[in-house]
Order: structure tokens, then sequence, then C-alpha cells
């Protein structure tokens, strides 16, 4: 009995954990390259678009008006750039590692006329990854409550 038990959570939760994404909103980059922690350039076959990845806002990797909402007793600006840096490598190694990457539109952010999204890759075991999330779970990029206007 507790055999099944333990299947079945484990069931649940695997199966609870599979990403849906938007395919009507969803486009494959020709090329993807950090600009930043939270930051892409993307090349499509219509053009290129950077693309600020959604639900993060990672460490500024320079002096700018966005540093000072980051700055805390807690941390100097020399750290703040520091990480920011870092989350810039690690982005850059995970879109190195991974090509069969996927971008999920989900809104525009017209401040800076970019897009907003969640990026994807799909691992060998062809599930699809949320590098936001990974991104997020680095250290490097605090979570972000984007609210897009329209889709």
């Amino acid at each position: 009995m507790k055999t099944i038990f333990i299947f079945i959570s484990f069931f649940i939760f695997f199966t609870s954990s599979a990403i849906a994404i938007d395919e009507d909103y969803t486009i494959k980059p020709k090329d993807i390259k950090a600009i930043d922690g939270d930051t892409v350039l993307i090349k499509t076959k219509e053009g290129n678009a950077s693309v600020r990845l959604f639900g993060i806002d990672c460490y500024e990797t320079h002096i700018n008006n966005h540093i000072n909402y980051q700055k805390t007793d807690d941390i100097t600006y020399d750290e703040i750039i520091k990480k920011g840096k870092q989350a810039t490598i690690i982005l850059e190694k995970i879109l190195n590692k991974n090509k069969d990457i996927y971008l999920e539109i989900t809104g525009m952010d017209k401040k800076y006329g970019r897009l907003v999204g969640i990026i994807y890759y799909k691992n060998s075991e062809n599930r699809l990854i949320n590098i936001n999330k990974l991104m997020e779970q680095s250290g490097f990029c605090p979570a972000y409550k984007y609210k897009p206007k329209h889709r």
C-alpha cells in the first residue's frame, strides 16, 4: 500500500509540473544572445528583437537609474554590478549549451520597445525547461511581477 501511495504521489508531482506553453504566442528563434541576465536579443526570419525575460529582475551590469531601485543597505553598487555580470554569464552558458530554444511572448514593454517573454530549452528527455526560472534560482535575478496591459 505504501508503495502505491509513493508511486501515485510521484506521478501527480511530475505530471502537474509539466510546462504548458501558449503555442499561439511561441516562436523558435534562429539565434539568441544574452544582453544581460534578464534581456536577450533574438533573430527570427522576420528580423531581430530585444526580449525582456518575464518574472525576473536581474541585478544591473552598470550604473543606471534602475540600479538605485536595487540598492539597499545590504548591497553596494559594486556588488550589484558583480552579481549582474554573473547573471549574464550564467544566461550565456545556458543559451550556448542548449540550442533547441523557444520563446513564449507574454507581453510588450512599451517603455523600452521590447517584447516580454519566457524562454525555454528542450532537454534530452524532450521536456521544456523554463530558463527564466533557472535564472531566478541562480540567486542573481530576484522575482519581478510584470503586469502586461496587452498581449
